[in-house]
């Protein structure tokens, strides 16, 4: 079923608290969901619980729900995106790394201490950016969704996007630069 398979009726009817249309709206989206959140979890019980909380928020406020020009997936991903950034946030700050983490064994560990590096200061600039150019970025890259795909997730034209991931992708290279002790550029620069 694809996003405009989702008639207004079904909406309407969902918003009535049918349970074959709030079925209908769980089956299509909570794949999609759950591997949104997952990609920023990297936790696959936290992202089920997550996900699960999602479509409870959708249940309790579905009945406020209204096409303004956003799907209802962009609604969707919107909680998703919310709820998320939140358990992140409260993760962060009593963030434990594991003992086996640091102890590798073999050649390897100066290249995979260095890839750890990297990837964190990745993720520390990602969370610097606003809300929308991380979300453009994880879904152009993460999810591989093409710029159509992601102008309809965002609720916004082609045209926005491009130059949002534009703009996202300057500042995340900048960030990472700044973080890693280099100037903007090679090699980090995406632009």
């Amino acid at each position: 079923m694809s996003a405009s398979a989702l008639s207004p009726d079904l909406i309407r009817r969902a918003q009535q608290s049918d349970p074959q249309a709030i079925t209908a709206i769980y089956e299509r989206y909570a794949p999609d969901i759950y591997r949104y959140i997952y990609f920023r979890v990297h936790d696959a019980e936290l992202a089920r619980d997550l996900q699960s909380d999602v479509f409870l928020r959708m249940i309790e406020g579905i009945g406020r729900y209204e096409d303004r020009g956003w799907s209802i997936s962009a609604w969707l991903y919107r909680i998703a995106h919310d709820r998320t950034i939140d358990t992140l946030r409260r993760r962060e700050r009593t963030h434990t790394i594991p003992l086996d983490a640091w102890v590798e064994t073999g050649e390897d560990q100066d290249d995979a201490l260095e890839l750890s590096v990297e990837r964190a200061a990745l993720r520390r600039a990602i969370g610097r950016l606003s809300p929308s150019q991380a979300q453009v970025l994880r879904l152009r890259y993460s999810y591989d969704l093409s710029i159509q795909e992601t102008a309809r997730q965002m609720g916004r034209s082609q045209g926005s996007i491009k130059s949002l991931q534009h703009r996202a992708q300057l500042n995340l290279a900048r960030l990472i630069a700044e973080d890693m002790g280099g100037a903007p550029g090679d090699p980090y620069s995406f632009a």
